[in-house]
């Protein structure tokens, strides 16, 4: 759910909705890690809801597979060609419970990448591309954070025996 909707909700406006980037020092991480002013794009900005595997919904539900942040309004072509520019952006993650390893957290490759890679290029195979010890998930309470560029490749990680589901809060970050 887009976070601009939870207006409808009975949220006092979009003040509350980003209380959270408020954080001491946060502003100043977004500023050096951007190289600018920076604003905070509430129609990009997410309420997610991810399941644990026993409770996930049957009809439709999908993980969040590997991807880059800053494909975000990119168009790609139709066949893999030259580096496609990414979106200038950073993405504040925030659950709103713990998560990792009861709950789906989020899984990281950390190695930053030059360009975005083609959608055929984010399935099994990063597995091969990356070595193991590239794959980074992390295990996260209520309060703990992540800020992290638009080349990052990520996608939810989720486990069989994960027996809880999880909220998150997804905040699109740009420069001014």
């Amino acid at each position: 759910m887009l976070l601009i909707a939870l207006l409808e909700f009975g949220c006092n406006g979009a003040d509350e909705l980003t209380a959270s980037l408020s954080a001491p020092g946060l502003e100043q991480l977004f500023v050096e890690a951007i190289g600018t002013e920076w604003e905070c794009n509430m129609q990009q900005s997410w309420l997610r809801k991810k399941f644990a595997p026993h409770l996930a919904p049957a009809a439709g539900y999908h993980l969040q597979n590997s991807h880059q942040d800053g494909a975000l309004g990119v168009s790609f072509p139709s066949e893999p060609g030259p580096a496609i520019p990414m979106t200038e952006l950073l993405t504040c993650w925030i659950p709103l419970n713990p998560c990792g390893i009861d709950s789906p957290g989020l899984e990281f490759i950390r190695r930053r990448q030059p360009a975005l890679l083609y959608f055929t290029e984010l399935d099994d195979a990063l597995r091969r591309r990356f070595s193991p010890q590239d794959f980074w998930a992390p295990q996260l309470e209520l309060g703990d954070g992540l800020v992290f560029l638009n080349d990052v490749l990520h996608r939810t990680f989720v486990q069989t025996d994960m027996r809880h589901n999880r909220l998150s809060i997804e905040y699109r970050i740009f420069p001014c």
